[in-house]
């Protein structure tokens, strides 16, 4: 008894090292996807989304969200539901519902964390089976401190969960042979239906129990007993199994595919389908500094010896010369066949993403080093000597604490060593924006510069964040700062000035931008998994405004003629606008891009050199003068009367006269414009900047006829809002192709939030009048 309360407090403790670091953990990148199936799968039985596995991981998270009535989910009639699972579709689902985020993964968590716990009691039982209380308590305690596990059990994900139904399948099969009573045997079925439905891979138990029956059914011939018993108690568990698994599909039958043969649970073997059809084209796989679209046949033998605990892999090695030297083939061959058997099918897989593949692997070994333990205690030497491994494994786990994920072994020497072998989730899934937003505040960091590989919002952490590529659309890009991400601001070869915080991820891939900062000593590391680095401007500040290409495009050749990294950048669409701050400003344009009437403003100017843009290819042109000077001379020589009137379309002598220039909102100034009316009529404007933007902007422009209808129009700005800093100037040309049948148009120009449709007012003397100005009535010639 006094081993059982041992092994319920080591449970406590267990829960107090997983519940005590949720908040610290940012959700890890399948999070969303899988909580949000699993809502929908519970709420309202949904069984179209597809995610390349079964359900129920996500049902435990599903239940656990029963607490929060006010969830909302897309709507059935979303076609998110009709495709396959794609990391921004659960977006808006975490980030944009009534219910806090932190709640929704809170709840999400929570039965995965149950299910650990689960996990360690049955470690407990049948280690005590085998080698009795104390040594089971050993094996508990592997458990508890194993830094793989304690990582992944807190996350609603299915790793834990497949570890847990895996060991659970294995020992309720071992009882159910030991002792064939129909109450074993229907258990041993129920545990190896929540296998199935935990995880695809559990296909490997089946073969495990046959060939362990086999054994079985050969040991009792040899004792003249009968060899069928272990057949009947097989039977009965895939029976039983197969039940379960429909039963948690909720008894359905249907066809796979519309049209096809009626089948028992469809949804399941739609996954499986799918998941054949993925890893078809898996994601590449990260090993040594490589990238490989199929992997490694060696990838999961490395993870095992760099990822897992030394104590750990010093005990399995020791319970296989156990079992070799004792001769107990039989009795330990359910420890061996079907977590080996796993193993061998992950050398021949292509998908490898992750030590946590590995995790049903572990448990047998926890069990099994409680015979090693129990031989151990014989002896005062072997007995320190078991003492100092389990304290190895406790101290080993302390240190990483709150980081378990990034956990690498002695061999390895942390993380820090370990990016260099292993990524993904054996290191970085997005979890550490939470300890990121620590660091910025401690230090008054105004503003950083994030390479982040995750799901998560920054500002949903109060973390202002300037984001560096890979810029993920749906999941990086809130709806209120979607306007920043078609505009890059790193510079490979030599980044600008700033606080640069990068995942590990996005440091090491080969394919990522970031290797100037690989072997440069970072400034901290959060968690393991971000790297921070202090870049100083160097050298005098220049504008540069960039039309038809973006920073990265230029030659580091070219680029070193500006003598310095602290280069202040604008966007422009050379098709129909410049941009330029008042005094002199290099200008990188690609050639033959810059529209015919705007020509004039680079007449008599020549190019400082000439280069061809990297990946485009295309020669561009740089160069420096003061365009901003010409922009504001041809803007004083346009016009400068406009009109306001609350009515659509108001007669002129009824329009109220006003004179430019006006405001419009707190950014913009509307200086002065000109209309040329033809077939295609162009309205040229000229604007301001007075602030630096603080939303997306854009500029519309309407011909209106005398019913007040739009007949032709024309939105948006060419100079990117994301670049504009108070002083700059620029020209925008908008094109409308205005019918000619119509007759006299009003032409009205506004601006607004494409995000929120809101429009900004128009200021004149500092109150706002109206959000539209009237130009002039044209007709075309």
């Amino acid at each position: 008894m006094k081993y059982r309360f041992a092994a319920i407090a080591l449970l406590i403790l267990q829960s107090w090292l997983e519940l005590s670091t949720l908040a610290v953990t940012t959700p890890t990148v399948d999070e969303p996807l899988h909580i949000m199936r699993g809502s929908a799968y519970v709420r309202r039985g949904e069984e179209r989304y597809l995610m390349y596995g079964p359900v129920l991981s996500d049902a435990l998270s599903g239940i656990a969200l029963i607490m929060e009535p006010d969830l909302q989910l897309p709507p059935p009639d979303d076609p998110v539901w009709t495709q396959i699972a794609s990391m921004n579709h659960p977006d808006a689902f975490v980030w944009s519902n009534a219910v806090p985020p932190q709640r929704i993964f809170f709840w999400g968590r929570l039965p995965i964390i149950a299910v650990s716990l689960m996990l360690g009691a049955f470690i407990f039982r049948w280690a005590r089976e085998r080698a009795g209380g104390l040594p089971a308590l050993g094996a508990l305690a592997l458990y508890v401190f194993c830094p793989n596990l304690l990582a992944h059990s807190r996350l609603a994900t299915t790793d834990s969960v497949t570890a847990a139904t895996f060991l659970i399948s294995a020992y309720a099969f071992q009882r159910a042979l030991n002792a064939p009573r129909s109450a074993t045997r229907f258990l041993s079925g129920a545990a190896l239906g929540l296998a199935f439905a935990a995880k695809f891979s559990a296909a490997a138990l089946p073969l495990a129990f046959a060939l362990e029956t086999a054994g079985r059914a050969w040991q009792a011939r040899r004792e003249r007993r009968p060899a069928l018993t272990p057949f009947i108690t097989l039977t009965a568990t895939i029976l039983v199994g197969g039940l379960t698994l429909w039963a948690i599909y909720r008894f359905q039958m249907g066809p796979i595919e519309p049209g096809g043969l009626n089948v028992p649970a469809p949804y399941y073997w739609a996954e499986w389908q799918a998941l054949n059809q993925y890893l078809q084209d898996p994601l590449a796989g990260y090993l040594f500094g490589q990238l490989a679209p199929r992997g490694w046949w060696y990838y999961y033998p490395i993870a095992f010896l760099v990822k897992t605990p030394l104590p750990v892999l010093i005990l399995a090695i020791l319970a296989v010369w156990r079992t070799v030297r004792a001769r107990s083939w039989i009795r330990d061959l359910t420890l061996y066949l079907a977590p080996g058997l796993y193993f061998g099918a992950l050398l021949f897989s292509p998908h490898d993403l992750g030590y946590r593949y590995l995790l049903p692997v572990a448990p047998f070994i926890f069990v099994a080093s409680a015979d090693v333990i129990a031989a151990a205690l014989a002896a005062r030497g072997t007995r320190i000597a078991v003492g100092l491994l389990i304290a190895w494994q406790i101290i080993g786990a302390l240190r990483y604490h709150p980081y378990y994920l990034t956990f690498f072994n002695e061999i390895i020497g942390g993380p820090d060593r370990g990016r260099y072998i292993l990524s993904d989730s054996n290191i970085d899934w997005g979890q550490d924006l939470i300890g990121l937003k620590q660091y910025v505040d401690d230090r008054q960091i105004e503003r950083i510069q994030l390479s982040y590989f995750g799901v998560a919002h920054p500002d949903a952490y109060g973390l202002s964040a300037e984001l560096q590529p890979p810029l993920i659309s749906g999941i990086q890009d809130p709806p209120q700062e979607r306007w920043r991400w078609d505009w890059r601001t790193f510079y490979p070869a030599d980044p600008l000035p700033g606080v640069y915080a990068i995942s590990v991820n996005n440091l090491m891939y080969p394919s990522m931008p970031y290797a100037i900062f690989r072997d440069r000593m970072p400034e901290a590391i959060i968690g393991g998994s971000i790297y921070v680095y202090d870049v100083p401007a160097r050298g005098a500040s220049i504008d540069l405004a960039l039309g038809g290409l973006q920073i990265d495009h230029i030659d580091p050749g070219s680029y070193a003629r500006f003598n310095t990294n602290d280069v202040r950048l604008r966007w422009f669409r050379p098709a129909d606008s410049l941009i330029a701050p008042p005094g002199a400003a290099w200008i990188a344009l690609v050639d033959q891009a810059l529209a015919p009437e705007l020509t004039s403003f680079l007449d008599g100017v020549r190019p400082e050199f000439q280069a061809r843009a990297l990946r485009k290819d295309s020669p561009y042109s740089v160069y420096h003068f003061e365009l901003g000077q010409r922009l504001l001379a041809a803007a004083q020589a346009a016009q400068h009367n406009v009109y306001l009137s609350l009515e659509l379309y108001p007669q002129l002598t009824d329009a109220i006269s006003a004179t430019l220039p006006v405001r419009f909102g707190d950014a913009l100034e509307f200086i002065s414009y000109h209309i040329t009316p033809a077939d295609e009529t162009n309205v040229t404007t000229y604007w301001g900047v007075t602030n630096p933007a603080t939303a997306p902007t854009e500029l519309f422009v309407h011909a209106l006829n005398p019913d007040g209808q739009i007949v032709a129009q024309r939105d948006g700005f060419g100079a990117a809002a994301y670049g504009w800093r108070a002083g700059d100037v620029f020209v925008q040309i908008s094109r409308l192709a205005i019918p000619r049948e119509t007759g006299p148009v009003w032409i009205e120009i506004g601006l607004y939030n494409p995000n929120s449709g809101e429009r900004l007012p128009v200021l004149v003397d500092g109150r706002p009048i109206d959000s539209r100005l009237l130009l002039r009535q044209i007709e075309l010639p």
